[in-house]
């Protein structure tokens, strides 16, 4: 009797133990996705503050009017220093002048990518490191934005360096690629975890077909593009992720098959037009 008490309890134990096991995947999924999901919510909700209570659009104007009236080139960094407008480090609030210096530096960016080329792209170490340092621009939790499709019901945050730390919370975008602001002559690529045990990255982009809506939310609009096409290349075909002439794209990759890591499936999505937030 003691001995057949004992078989049960084991397997008893073994039973909770599976049951855990089964359940450990889709309980962590759900509590990764809504830390996502928050993550994305305050990020929203930080902007809006901030264009609630500035007039974005001012600062171009004063520029410009210095501007006619000088024979030297006024910049945002001038206003900034003569304004003596910091960044708030203890409230931590997001900055409208710094933010506008940041745009202006991100299309300074991508306009030398387009003009230099981008053979960093084939170096892991140097997509791996952010181009720019979102806390110095007082985006302090160093989310650029977010990145959504809704024909896989995707929505991720948007974390600069393709690195594997980023790696664990959302999308990345790969240095030497474009800052993901649009314009012509622009690639932004990002890269999402496939097959990750207890999260749901990129795993759902292979569904993705031509015509599908993404779109990319920074903190000055958001950009919708429209999938273009697929492709299964080798990691060593990195090429196929570089600048088009004259094309404003964003290209999703992640591993595959599922589970592995031989080849990467590929998404181009090209812009169709923006919305302002």
């Amino acid at each position: 009797m003691k001995q057949f008490k004992i078989l049960v309890t084991i397997g008893s134990l073994l039973i909770v133990a599976g049951i855990g096991v089964i359940m450990y995947a889709p309980v962590s999924s759900f509590v990764n996705d809504q830390n996502m999901k928050e993550t994305v919510s305050a990020y929203d909700a930080e902007i809006k503050k901030m264009t609630e209570n500035t007039d974005t659009g001012e600062l171009e104007k004063i520029i410009s009017e210095i501007n006619e009236n000088t024979d030297t080139e006024y910049t945002i960094q001038d206003y900034i220093q003569d304004n003596n407008i910091t960044i708030d480090t203890d409230n931590k609030e997001i900055n409208w002048a710094w933010l506008a210096l940041l745009r202006q530096q991100m299309q300074e960016y991508n306009d030398q990518l387009a003009e230099f080329g981008q053979n960093e792209l084939n170096d892991p170490f140097a997509y791996e490191q952010p181009s720019f340092n979102l806390y110095s621009y007082s985006l302090y939790d160093n989310v650029f934005g977010h990145i959504s499709a809704p024909a896989i019901n995707m929505e991720l945050p948007i974390y600069l360096g393709a690195n594997q730390y980023n790696m664990n919370f959302g999308a990345v975008q790969l240095s030497y690629s474009s800052m993901p602001i649009g314009g012509k002559n622009t690639n932004a690529v990002f890269a999402g975890h496939r097959g990750y045990i207890g999260k749901i990255f990129f795993d759902n982009i292979v569904f993705l077909n031509e015509g599908d809506d993404v779109y990319i939310t920074n903190p000055w609009e958001t950009l919708q593009y429209k999938v273009s096409y697929t492709e299964v290349i080798s990691p060593y075909d990195i090429q196929k992720c570089y600048i088009q002439p004259d094309k404003d794209l964003i290209t999703l990759l992640t591993c595959h098959p599922y589970g592995e890591s031989t080849q990467r499936y590929m998404v181009v999505c090209e812009r169709v037009e923006s919305i302002s937030n």
